[in-house]
């Protein structure tokens, strides 16, 4: 246990700076899952948030960044919730220690071959104000131990650090414009209720209010859908 403890101790402070220092979401997962690697003293870790499947729109788990060997199909891979290990995890909101992956009723979503010694893994969830946005996988210990309960709650620690680090990210993008402040300032309770950082209610609200705002200025519907156009281009640009 003090090994564990001390590792923690260790990489918690630049945990700390990274979340405040950080610029980019995407660059920043990346760090993170190196961070929490080290850390856990892991050779592999991975980072995987709820996104919405591009066809159906249902809830999906998507690897995000990683540390450590990860194949390049799993940034393809859309994992329901409730399948697999890290779909279970994040479907049931509760951290897992599996020992010796290939000798429990998991083997069979075990995306690993079996090895020599036994695999050990760890799947904890990533929670934003009580809600599942995402999961972090860890296996492979450096120095060839077993994973422990420790460890299961070490990890669980860092998932919060993970989390506070998405959050910060998410406030410091919605202040960069005034604009998003605008739109912010007027969704209900704006005053004095907590303002909304969900990615999806944030699009509903800036549509909500480049809609207002047009109708205000004088633009006529059609206008507005040549604006709605517009967007959408640039959407399917980018996405080439």
């Amino acid at each position: 246990m003090g090994e564990v403890i001390d590792r923690f101790d260790e990489h918690l402070p630049e945990l700390a700076r990274f979340v405040e220092d950080a610029d980019s979401l995407e660059k920043g997962l990346e760090r993170l899952a190196s961070l929490v690697g080290h850390a856990m003293s892991c050779e592999r870790c991975s980072i995987m948030l709820v996104k919405p499947d591009p066809d159906s729109g249902e809830p999906r788990l998507r690897v995000q960044a990683h540390h450590g060997n990860l194949a390049d199909r799993a940034y393809e891979e859309h994992q329901p919730l409730g399948q697999g290990i890290s779909g279970q995890v994040s479907a049931s909101g509760k951290g897992m220690l599996i020992r010796d992956l290939h000798r429990t009723a998991y083997a069979d979503a075990a995306r690993r071959e079996p090895e020599d010694r036994p695999v050990d893994i760890i799947v904890v969830p990533i929670r934003l104000e009580g809600e599942v946005i995402g999961v972090i996988n860890l296996d492979s210990p450096a120095d060839g131990r077993r994973l422990s309960t420790e460890d299961l709650r070490i990890a669980s620690i860092l998932a919060l650090v993970v989390s506070r680090s998405i959050l910060i990210h998410r406030l410091k993008g919605l202040l960069r414009t005034s604009f998003t402040q605008m739109a912010l300032a007027r969704q209900p309770d704006a005053l004095n209720g907590p303002i909304t950082h969900e990615p999806r209610r944030v699009a509903r609200l800036l549509a909500q209010t480049m809609y207002d705002e047009m109708q205000r200025a004088g633009f006529s519907d059609d206008h507005v859908l040549t604006a709605a156009t517009e967007l959408i281009s640039h959407v399917s640009e980018a996405r080439k």
